[in-house]
């Protein structure tokens, strides 16, 4: 029922609100605040009931939601595909990851678990990691429960099981994993001992996920409200519709001669960054600001006289340039707002 639930709403199944107070009992985060990241946020609740006073970073795959949880008290959302973002390793104190729950096309591997080898790259020395799967990724394939349970036990230490409370568990046969990221080191477990474990997770002989009095996990403090890199390769109509309101401001605001000329506007990332440092364009001072950008690819012909022969030689070579479009703070001379860097 949960995969036909998923599937029927684009892999999305929300952490419950009474579950999220009880994970949040479990935890305890730095008065400085941490960076703690969602994969698949979905309108951004859970994460900010989870991790009140964070900064806070999500991923959502669905647009609509995406762009909802994009209003609420989040430093960045992404909006699309997890496999088609770049995120910088190592950055986050804190992961709560409630990924799709399904099998990867082809059927040999499930999101559950592509999910979590992921995640486990952004999430920091001694970053916390809360996961919350279907008692179902266990008992999926035994290769496939194996492979989630030795990857934990090679990445994770203090490592505790939970299983929904009731009624949440009998209807959802959900399950809560906390662990403390280490260094990455082998597992020398018998195949004996790691089916007996699974197969204690499949029946529900674990304890019961219980608010807590005082929190178990400390949740490191790790770059309060910054991550060096944080994008996606994806773009939507319905992103674009968005991205329409600004770029009608940006004509409005333009020379007339500029109009036709802009494209959809993105923020400012670390090449384009570079790119106007190199030509003394900034001094490194543009939070917020809007860059559009395009290529130019034009001919030039020349035609030069053999000193010897007196015969002509034509040729052509190709020349490519990049423009940009940045908005001003304060129009210019001629009342734009848009300045043309070549």
């Amino acid at each position: 029922m949960a995969r036909l639930q998923a599937q029927a709403n684009w892999e999305y199944i929300p952490t419950h609100k009474r579950i999220r107070s009880i994970i949040k009992s479990y935890l305890s985060f730095p008065e400085a605040g941490t960076t703690c990241l969602d994969p698949c946020c979905g309108p951004g609740d859970a994460l900010i009931e989870i991790c009140p006073n964070q900064h806070l970073f999500g991923l959502e795959v669905h647009t609509g939601r995406a762009l909802e949880a994009k209003t609420k008290n989040f430093i960045n959302v992404l909006v699309g595909p997890f496999e088609n973002c770049v995120i910088s390793n190592r950055v986050f104190g804190f992961i709560h990851l409630n990924p799709p729950y399904d099998w990867v096309a082809g059927g040999e591997e499930k999101y559950e678990e592509l999910f979590l080898y992921r995640a486990t790259n952004y999430l920091g020395p001694r970053g916390v990691l809360e996961y919350l799967v279907p008692t179902g990724l266990f008992q999926a394939s035994k290769a496939v429960g194996i492979r989630v349970y030795k990857f934990l036990l090679e990445n994770y230490r203090d490592i505790q099981i939970f299983k929904y409370p009731q009624p949440e568990y009998s209807e959802f046969k959900q399950i809560v994993i906390f662990g403390v990221k280490k260094p990455s080191e082998p597992v020398t477990a018998s195949l004996e001992w790691l089916e007996k474990q699974i197969a204690r997770i499949i029946t529900g002989d674990i304890p019961e996920l219980s608010l807590q009095e005082s929190p178990i996990y400390e949740i490191p403090l790790f770059n309060p409200g910054w991550v060096k890199t944080f994008r996606i390769n994806y773009y939507d109509a319905e992103l674009a519709a968005v991205d329409s309101q600004t770029l009608n401001l940006l004509q409005s605001e333009s020379k007339p001669v500029l109009k036709d000329k802009l494209i959809a506007p993105s923020y400012l990332d670390k090449a384009l960054l570079a790119l106007l440092a190199v030509g003394g364009y900034i001094d490194g001072r543009m939070p917020g600001h809007i860059l559009l950008g395009r290529y130019e690819n034009r001919e030039e012909s020349n035609t030069e006289t053999d000193t010897d022969s007196g015969d002509e030689i034509h040729s052509t070579r190709k020349v490519s340039s990049t423009v940009f479009y940045a908005m001003c703070k304060n129009p210019g001379e001629d009342g734009s707002r848009v300045v043309e860097i070549r």
